[in-house]
Formats: structure tokens, C-alpha cells, sequence
């Protein structure tokens, strides 16, 4: 994602909000403070999903179906009090060290771990695609350095015009996606732009040298260096800058001071020494060595292991609470639909999944009928292969009857000018009509500050800030999160599939669509970014999201109950 200057807001994907941990509801505390995606605004003054009111409603009907809900993501704590209950069990397979079910997988009785090795390792974190694509076309394209004209190379530490590259669209692709994309790419680029600099500035040397022979340069002589009306490639006016600023670095007004400077390759040795620190930091996850796939073969698809509790499970586990948590036992919060199946398979870390990893999750969960799949954060960087693997198992989703649904990201962006993934028209075909995209709300029916936005792009806002749910180790906690939001919408999607079997993951979201509770002409405060610098606007409800409001429980049975007859 554009966003590596983003990444330290969103991390840790759930931000708790209290220090201490609590081992169970306070009394004191009243539902709408706690699991207030449960209420309702007429009844208890929040905008939840209104889920206690749509119980009121399903009284005297009887559950149809255990729906399963997989959750592609982080691991889960899958012994935790208030939620052991409604956890997947693989009816076709066994604890015993085989693979059963024949699915070349052993053991995968509650889930899967794409992140884990045969020896019970796992991954506790992954690269940003970014960097994976800087590694895989760093040797093609990294050293290419274009003027606007011209493609050139360093080559024995000198600028070098070479011949442009083979593929173009290629390249293009590396330097307008990849580049922004990885801080690798951009420590190597300005690596590269140490050289550019240098070459520049032995031009500028000879110019004023040839324009003033034999006099001490100044910082006034160096300004005939720069026309701004005679035709100059696109380092010139860069380089020009760069050398400007030496003069305040080396506070002097001789060029001879910056130039030496400049010469002695002292940027070079300092820039090199940043790109190697950024290969140290980023350069490597240690997939080779725990997993050993080809993270690039969807074919090579027999890896990865049944640990299931992981140093991120809090983040899967208050999902899941969300979801299924048993209701009225007086211990934490009551889940949406407590009679739900959670399959967890786990595919994230600190960083950001491998595509083939959520792909082949996706299949997994649909070829072990999962009736919900909720997926992974948006991202903006899919590599078109990669992109294609994604696309073909939603559509296989799709066919199958499932309802998918995916966090947007929390950037503040238009989603109309900035394309993210998954999205429903990621196939290049016909429209997913099956795939849901959900943002944050909270108590008082205001869209996250930092959600991103979009009144196509967006589907509709669901109660996901300070939320309170389980947590790992038998405990509970308050947090807001990017998957919080996309929890409550799976909960209400399987409290509806639980009444209502029949219903395809299309019908599902188009109730889901046409039931909100409307904000739609509410004038509501949101951050936005303008020429890459966040800043604040105000808008109308319904020019965030396609409903024009939040996530309905009660208007959603009621209207699956009328599909129903």
C-alpha cells in the first residue's frame, strides 16, 4: 500500500484500548458501553447493529444451521472460555498425525496455518508485497535511472546511457507500483541518486568554471547553472536543489567547499549503508527457511502446519468473539450469532500476507463449506498473477454460494482514485456480487476519521471501534481495530444464515445493503488526504459508502424472513 509512512498507525491492527486485562464483565458496566454492536439507538442511544432487537424479533424460530465462518487472518486462541464452543471441527479428520481427509494436510482439525512449517515453526511476521515484488525485479529494473529522455546506468560508479529496457511495460510497472510501494526500492533508488547527484555536479563544475576561468566560485556564481527556460532532462532541476542545499549543510558560500564534498562520495557510502540497513530490516522473513514454498507457484499449495494460538491470536480471537462469544453466560459480551462455526486460517502477521497464501485460504474454506469468509485488510499492490489467484477464488466463492466480505483500510483515502484489494471488479469481468467492503463506525453513528471512503467502492459502515470482546488467556478487552467492523457484518451475515440457510452470499449482501440503518443525508467530519497530506472535510453520509449508512441486524432478519415466504 502506498503507505509505508501509514504502517505505524495500523500495525498492530487492533489497539487496545485499555492496559489492563479483564477477566470478565463488570456489572457495573452496561451493555452499551461493552458490546454495543449489540444495541440499538431508539432503545439504548448507540448505533449498533441492532442485534438484541432482532432476536426480539427471531423468538419462537428455530436455528436451521450451524453456519461456518472462516476467518482468514491471524491465529485465534481457540481454547478461550467464551468461545471453545463454537469452534470448526473437520469432520473427516483425525488427531493422529495423518491426513485423513486426504486434502494433503495433516491434522488440520480447527483450521489451517499457512504460516507454518513442518516442525511446528511459524512465521510471526512477513514482508510488505512491496518488497517482495523489489526482490523479484530488483535485478531487471533497479538500476535503471531515467532522465526523461534517456535510460541510464552506473556503471564503475559513472552515469552510463544504456539501452532502454526490454520490457517496458515491465519497468513501468516496477518504477509507478513497486517503487512507491517498498522502502527498499526507494533507499536503492536514492542509492542510485547519490551517483546522479555526483555526475550533475561535475557538470555544474565545468560550467562555471568555463563561464568564470579562474575565479573562487560562490553559491552566486552557481545560479547560471539553472535556465529555468532551456531545456533540461528531469535530474537537472533535482540535482540543481541538491547541490544547492550543500551550501546551508557546509554553512559556506564557496562551491568548492560543497563540491568536495559532493566528490569525495561520503552521500554515496551513506546511502549505500541505508539500503543495506533497509535489506537487514526488511529484506527477509524467513520463509525459505520455515515453509520452504515457492511463494510464486500456486501449484506448490502442501505446506504449512495446525498451530493455531500465535503471538497475534488477540487480534483473531476479539474477531471471533464478536462473532460467536456465548451470549447471556455472564462472561464477557454476547456474540452476534454464539451457534457459529470459527475456521481459522491463519495467513497474517506483522507485515502483510502473501497473496497465494489468502487464495488458497479462500479455497480451503469453501471446499470445507464455509457459508462466510472474512478476509484480510485492502491492499493496493497485487501483482497481476498473484491478482488472478485471488479473483478465481472469489469467483469460486461466488459460485459456491459464500459471503465474503473485507476490511477497507484505514488511510483516509478515496477509494475512487485510489484502487485497493480485493474489490468487485478485480476480475476484469462481470462485478463480484458476493464481496462486501466494510468500514468503522462508532457509538455515536460517525465513520472512523481515518477509514477510507468511497460511495461505490465502500458497501456500508458497521459498529468496530472501542469494542469490547475476548481476548486471549480466558480474558476481555476494549479495543478498535481494521477487522472489527468486517467481525460485526460476518456475525449479522451468519445470524441471517442461521435462520435463513437458503440464502446465497449475493442475497446476503444485498439485504445487508438495502436494510442499513441510514445516516444517509447525516453531515458527518472525515479525514481525507489532499496532495498526499492528510487534512479534514465534511460530507454526507452517503457519499462514504454505497447504503449511506450502518450495518442492521433487525432490518436485515426481517427482510430475509419476507425472502423467506
Amino acid at each position: 500500500m502506498k503507505k509505508y509512512f501509514l504502517l505505524l498507525m495500523a500495525s498492530a491492527c487492533i489497539s487496545v484500548a485499555d492496559a489492563q486485562l479483564i477477566k470478565q464483565n463488570e456489572e457495573q458496566k452496561k451493555q452499551a458501553d461493552l458490546d454495543w454492536y449489540n444495541c440499538s439507538f431508539d432503545k439504548d442511544g448507540v448505533y449498533g447493529a441492532e442485534v438484541n432487537k432482532a432476536y426480539d424479533f427471531l423468538k419462537g424460530k428455530k436455528i436451521k444451521k450451524r453456519p461456518v465462518v472462516a476467518l482468514i487472518g491471524s491465529g485465534m486462541d481457540i481454547e478461550h472460555e467464551d468461545l471453545k464452543q463454537a469452534i470448526w471441527v473437520n469432520p473427516k479428520e483425525k488427531a493422529d498425525g495423518k491426513d485423513n481427509d486426504k486434502n494433503g494436510l495433516v491434522d488440520d482439525i480447527n483450521g489451517w496455518n499457512f504460516l507454518g512449517g513442518k516442525d511446528g515453526q511459524v512465521m510471526e511476521a512477513t514482508m510488505r508485497e512491496g518488497d517482495r515484488e523489489f526482490l523479484r525485479l530488483k535485478d531487471k529494473y533497479a538500476d535503471y535511472i531515467f532522465d526523461g529522455k534517456n535510460y541510464n546506468k552506473v556503471i564503475d560508479g559513472k552515469l552510463t546511457k544504456v539501452a532502454d529496457p526490454e520490457n517496458i511495460e515491465e519497468y513501468n510497472y516496477y518504477r509507478n507500483q513497486v517503487l512507491p510501494e517498498s522502502p527498499m526500492a526507494g533507499t536503492y533508488s536514492g542509492w542510485q541518486l547519490t551517483y546522479v547527484l555526483k555526475a550533475y555536479a561535475d557538470k555544474f563544475d565545468q560550467m562555471m568554471k568555463e563561464r568564470f576561468p579562474g575565479k573562487e566560485l560562490t553559491e552566486a556564481d552557481f545560479s547560471i547553472c539553472y535556465d529555468p527556460k532551456a531545456p533540461r532532462d528531469s535530474w537537472s532541476e533535482v540535482s540543481f536543489m541538491m547541490c544547492a542545499m550543500g551550501f546551508g549543510v557546509y554553512k559556506t558560500d564557496k562551491w568548492e567547499t560543497v563540491y568536495a564534498g559532493i566528490k569525495s562520495g561520503a552521500q554515496i557510502e551513506q546511502a549505500k549503508a541505508e539500503y543495506e540497513r533497509k535489506v537487514g530490516q526488511f529484506g527477509a522473513d524467513g520463509r525459505k527457511d520455515i515453509i520452504g514454498d515457492n511463494y510464486l507457484d500456486i501449484n506448490d499449495n502442501k505446506y504449512g502446519n495446525n498451530v493455531l494460538l500465535t503471538a497475534d491470536a488477540a487480534i483473531g480471537t476479539m474477531e471471533a468473539g464478536i462473532i460467536v462469544a456465548k451470549r447471556e453466560n455472564g462472561l464477557g459480551g454476547n456474540g452476534i450469532m454464539d451457534q457459529a462455526e470459527i475456521m481459522t486460517l491463519r495467513v497474517a502477521a506483522n507485515g502483510e500476507p502473501y497473496l497465494k497464501d489468502i487464495a488458497l485460504a479462500i479455497r480451503y474454506a469453501v471446499d470445507h463449506q464455509a457459508d462466510i469468509i472474512m478476509l484480510p485488510v485492502q491492499n493496493t499492490l497485487y501483482p497481476e498473477d498473484q491478482k488472478k489467484w485471488i479473483s478465481e477464488a472469489l469467483e469460486y466463492a461466488e459460485s459456491k454460494g459464500v459471503f465474503c466480505v473485507t476490511p477497507a483500510w484505514e488511510g483516509a483515502q478515496d477509494l475512487a482514485v485510489e484502487t485497493y484489494y480485493p474489490n468487485r471488479w478485480m476480475t476484469g469481468k462481470k462485478e463480484l456480487t458476493n464481496l462486501m467492503v466494510v468500514c468503522s463506525s462508532d457509538k455515536n453513528g460517525n465513520p472512523s476519521m481515518n477509514s477510507n471512503y468511497g460511495a461505490k467502492e465502500v458497501d456500508l459502515y458497521a459498529p468496530g471501534m472501542e469494542i469490547y470482546s475476548t481476548y486471549t488467556g480466558d480474558t476481555y478487552q476494549s479495543g478498535t481495530g481494521l477487522g472489527l467492523a468486517a467481525a460485526t457484518t460476518v456475525g449479522v451475515a451468519a445470524l441471517i444464515k442461521a435462520y435463513y440457510p437458503h440464502l446465497t452470499g449475493t442475497q446476503i449482501r444485498n439485504i445487508l445493503l438495502e436494510t442499513v440503518t441510514s445516516r444517509k443525508d447525516a453531515e458527518v467530519e472525515k479525514g481525507i488526504v489532499v496532495d498526499g497530506k492528510p487534512t479534514q472535510d465534511l460530507f454526507l453520509f452517503g457519499d462514504l459508502c454505497l447504503s449511506g449508512g450502518i450495518i442492521n441486524a433487525y432490518q436485515a432478519v426481517v427482510a430475509a424472513d419476507k425472502l423467506a415466504k
